[in-house]
């Protein structure tokens, strides 16, 4: 508790073009990064299907994957969470050069809070809804709000609708898809304009 936010921006699953808002807002954190035109952008899906609530960074990642995004850990097949986080990313700073994380992960948070996404720039300290005390990661974090978290959070993620986790995964996905196309393919989708970040919506 008390951690200070930098840049700290939040919208609602259902707020009008919220693919858009996420989408300008997380370039915005992009664009104060050192170094960020020479950097690979590297995307970590944090979370597992074994607790319905806690599968919104394996949708993410699956949907990345799907939609041909390069540099993701973490999805359906092979999940990244408190077991191996430590691991995988000792693993991505072997693999690349000082990358730039996008980390994702569910969140519990209070009952108007649900369906809320947050963004800012630093890590995500994963595992600490159940309990999880792992070290932080990521230069950018991104979180969904999937329930209301108790005393348990275990029995929180478990209970979590999955509507609104497929519904988060959706709008956090089309905006990551967005942010890929703009970061790394260059001036060819930057020459498409910011008008053109809303179009990528959920399908």
């Amino acid at each position: 508790m008390g951690k200070k936010f930098i840049n700290k921006g939040i919208v609602k699953v259902t707020d009008a073009n919220v693919c858009e808002k996420l989408t300008e807002h997380l370039l915005g954190l992009l664009a104060r990064e050192k170094e960020v035109t020479s950097r690979p952008l590297v995307f970590l899906c944090i979370g597992s299907d074994r607790y319905t609530g806690d599968a919104l960074g394996p949708l993410i990642g699956t949907y990345l994957a799907e939609n041909g995004v390069q540099n993701i850990y973490g999805n359906l097949d092979h999940p990244v969470h408190a077991g191996n986080l430590v691991e995988v990313t000792q693993t991505i700073f072997a693999r690349y050069s000082n990358p730039l994380i996008v980390a994702v992960d569910a969140c519990l948070g209070k009952t108007g809070e649900i369906g809320n996404i947050e963004a800012w720039a630093g890590g995500i300290e994963a595992g600490i809804a159940v309990g999880n005390r792992l070290p932080s990661v990521g230069n950018i974090a991104v979180i969904g709000v999937v329930n209301a978290g108790g005393q348990l959070g275990y029995l929180d993620l478990h209970s979590t609708p999955l509507a609104i986790v497929v519904k988060l995964s959706k709008v956090i996905g089309a905006a990551f898809l967005a942010v890929y196309d703009l970061f790394c393919l260059g001036e060819a989708a930057a020459c498409r304009g910011t008008a053109n970040w809303g179009k990528v919506r959920p399908t």
